[in-house]
């Protein structure tokens, strides 16, 4: 089986915020979630590379410096959003997709989905993970939405503990 952990800009964020890497306590944590981006295993969208950007702090520089952990669109991502906006609350979908600032949600699901059946084509066992710290019971939040396609999403000590960290 491959598994396949696509993060979130909260994760991110929050793994910078409460496991700074310049402290020695986490270098472990830090070592694992280097050893699985470099091994294709830990991935994102390149919407959230642009809601992190905008910031010019550590999270910011850490998307730069792993740009190829972030997959950019394409056409069959595109085809499989279509499928995405029909899970969200047609309301909610017009407000998040009219404002200014990016928004990665959709494309983060898009995304797992797209690696899932990517698998499932190569006849591999892909099993897909969106590691995200947005409220799990929040109808339009990404665990709702995902589910509905049955990918399960996990907060960041959930996260630690599925890749081993102990």
């Amino acid at each position: 089986m491959t598994d396949k952990y696509v993060i979130d800009s909260s994760t991110i964020i929050d793994l910078f915020r409460w496991y700074p890497p310049d402290m020695k306590i986490f270098k472990p944590i830090w070592d694992k979630i280097e050893q699985i981006a470099k091994g294709g295993v830990l991935v994102s969208h390149y919407e959230v590379h642009r809601e992190i950007e905008r910031k010019s702090d550590m999270a910011g520089e850490w998307c730069k410096d792993h740009r190829d952990i972030f997959f950019d669109l394409d056409e069959e991502q595109i085809t499989i959003l279509d499928e995405v906006r029909e899970k969200y609350d047609e309301d909610y979908w017009n407000r998040k997709v009219t404002q200014p600032n990016p928004w990665a949600d959709p494309w983060l699901i898009t995304l797992a989905i797209q690696l899932r059946r990517r698998g499932e084509m190569l006849g591999m066992n892909t099993e897909v993970k969106i590691v995200t710290q947005e409220n799990k019971n929040k109808r339009n939040n990404i665990p709702a939405i995902a589910k509905k396609f049955g990918i399960e999403s996990l907060k960041l000590l959930e996260f630690f503990r599925d890749i081993g960290i102990k």
